[in-house]
């Protein structure tokens, strides 16, 4: 579960405000485990796949983890909707950042594509909705 958490942690501290709704947040929950799927992600933002090339699936985990930060008082829940992190899940999700032995490639992944899936992007991608 700590490795949920963290993940969650940093997928919103690389997006936009600090938050994202549950459909981004599984979409990078599900495109973080593997290699390829980070790669599959990376290729649809750069113009190389279309939505419908892309597998997207719903993280159990995820929402375990959700609950769980959301306990600690790491995140905040608007609605059942988004997601943000709170003045304390921003410490957590810096400390986890700054540490170079965890999760580097998962991190390097979220800081990356993060920013640039606004909700539009993350819609289409769900309704797999060709972009092209």
């Amino acid at each position: 579960m700590s490795w949920g958490i963290a993940i969650l942690l940093l997928s919103l501290l690389g997006s936009r405000g600090n938050k994202g709704s549950f459909q981004k947040l599984q979409f990078l929950a599900h495109a973080v485990r593997i290699v390829e799927g980070r790669d599959d992600v990376r290729a649809l933002l750069q113009g190389k796949l279309r939505t419908s090339d892309i597998s997207v699936r719903v993280e159990p985990w995820l929402n375990r983890a959700v609950s769980y930060a959301h306990a600690l008082k790491l995140i905040s829940v608007d609605r059942g909707k988004s997601v943000s992190l709170t003045d304390k899940g921003v410490e957590i999700a810096n400390a986890i950042a700054h540490d170079t032995e965890m999760l580097s490639e998962e991190r390097a992944f979220l800081f990356e594509v993060a920013p640039k899936l606004t909700e539009g992007l993350v819609t289409k991608i769900w309704r797999m909705e060709d972009l092209l």
